[in-house]
């Protein structure tokens, strides 16, 4: 069976969007989370930028940026 022609079912694919929680129940969204990515990404860029890749590292900046948003939009 070819599984790209599903006639726009969704056949036995889990649902990739949607945000429950993580196996211990807590949340996919908190604030602690986005303050755990936006410290991974920050090092992340860091990294990336000592190496002398500056597309990885402003990728890696944006992506910090997003989660430092979503931690100020709590905040407020």
């Amino acid at each position: 069976m070819n599984t790209r022609r599903n006639n726009g079912t969704r056949g036995s694919y889990p649902d990739r969007n949607r945000r429950t929680s993580k196996p211990n129940g807590a949340p996919t969204n908190s604030p602690a989370d986005a303050k755990g990515h936006y410290e991974r990404y920050v090092a992340l860029a860091r990294a990336s930028g000592v190496s002398g890749n500056t597309i990885d590292s402003e990728n890696y900046y944006q992506h910090a940026e997003h989660y430092f948003r979503m931690m100020k939009a709590v905040d407020a």
